[in-house]
């Protein structure tokens, strides 16, 4: 093993981002079903759905993929958003939003079945397994409309700037990592932290989800590394403050980039 696979081996991130997204092109009939099933079989293996609150009005099959499939079928809108601690994306106090803070991603199906309720597909990997949990919130979360991509790119671009300064404080950590292993690792964990996309026609949508991941690669990689900034408690105080916003901000606008592209293939549906 060499010091750059503490950091890089693992799944892609984001499953609920994908299934989100390939559900809304196969519902907008931009793709097929076997896309969507094809596309999560990229996060594990084997997908089951768990219903932990029996809220579930169809019988989960051996194949979870096909049980999301009947339920995401059934939703009136598609909505992802990517919760942490301290900023719960507009999510109430809930069981669901427990999980999500979690799991630090949820899917929320609005509608559902013609109902205004709200129902959430939580995904958590282990191992060779993606665990879908549904849960039915206690009242209907209102569906946010996705903000323009204008401003969010323009901050992420400005956050770009900024963890520049981050990368020369990467090869002091405790796996000190020399130039090639450092370019190796943040590439690596850019690539895991990108959204497996179906096709889809907003190129701006594409470019802040590539940012985000440039973001959240070097934050994480800052984090696992422990980097000292400065000598004082208020220093090391400070830069983590700065990980924690950059983290957020990566967060909320790969959320936003996604819904974007969730909002396309939902017009087109529509217009259909």
């Amino acid at each position: 093993m060499t010091s750059t696979d503490l950091f890089v081996s693992g799944p892609p991130a984001w499953p609920g981002c994908a299934l989100g997204s390939w559900s809304a092109a196969w519902l907008g009939g931009r793709c097929a079903p076997d896309d969507v099933t094809d596309t999560l079989t990229e996060f594990a293996a084997r997908h089951e759905v768990v219903d932990p609150g029996g809220v579930l009005i169809v019988d989960p099959v051996d194949d979870g993929r096909l049980t999301l499939l009947t339920l995401l079928r059934r939703a009136g809108r598609i909505e992802v958003r990517l919760p942490t601690a301290g900023d719960p994306q507009g999510l109430p106090p809930d069981p669901a939003t427990s999980a999500a803070l979690d799991a630090g991603e949820i899917v929320l199906l609005h509608d559902h079945t013609g109902t205004d309720s709200t129902i959430g597909l939580v995904p958590t990997l282990d191992g060779d397994t993606c665990r879908w949990s549904a849960y039915r919130f206690g009242s209907p979360v209102a569906f946010r409309q996705a903000e323009p991509l204008g401003q969010v790119e323009y901050d992420l671009r400005e956050a770009i700037r900024e963890t520049a300064s981050l990368i020369g404080e990467l090869g002091a950590g405790p796996v000190p990592l020399s130039g090639p292993e450092l370019r190796t690792a943040l590439a690596a964990l850019t690539a895991r932290h990108e959204v497996i996309l179906p096709p889809h026609d907003d190129s701006r949508a594409t470019r802040v989800i590539d940012s985000a991941a440039k973001v959240e690669a070097i934050v994480a990689l800052a984090g696992l590394q422990a980097p000292t900034f400065g000598t004082t408690a208020r220093h090391v105080d400070s830069g983590d403050l700065r990980l924690r916003r950059l983290a957020a901000l990566a967060r909320a606008t790969r959320a936003t980039a996604v819904n974007r592209v969730i909002d396309e293939y939902t017009a087109a549906a529509d217009a259909g």
